[in-house]
């Protein structure tokens, strides 16, 4: 399988845009999104799948559990299931790219803020 951002699903709301390159339909046990952050996600927790962030550019910080973590270009995140999370960006634009497993299913999004 493969997925181009061009043919991607945009979504966002102020201070963050995004694609999702692939849906449950697609693939059931993984998907996929980019995102550009420049204010914050917003407290979630997800109660199917664990993500995968990589940070592709930009500085931010992540909010996992309560523990506040600094994040910048080439890191990597991992939130288990079941576990609150948010994220900002610091200074700029934080790019980010995101993998559910399995994949995202908005009924399964809890926001918590």
């Amino acid at each position: 399988m493969k997925f181009k951002l061009k043919d991607a699903t945009f979504f966002g709301w102020d201070g963050l845009k995004g694609w999702a390159y692939n849906s449950k339909d697609d693939f059931s046990n993984a998907s996929t999104a980019y995102f550009e952050v420049t204010g914050k996600h917003g407290m979630v927790l997800n109660t199917i799948s664990d993500r995968v962030y990589l940070i592709l550019d930009g500085k931010g910080e992540f909010i996992i559990d309560g523990e506040l973590i600094s994040v910048e270009k080439t890191d990597v995140v991992i939130i288990p299931k079941d576990t609150p999370y948010d994220y900002q960006a610091k200074g700029g634009v934080l790019k980010l790219f995101l993998v559910h497993s399995p994949a995202f299913d908005d009924s399964a999004d809890i926001k918590l803020k």
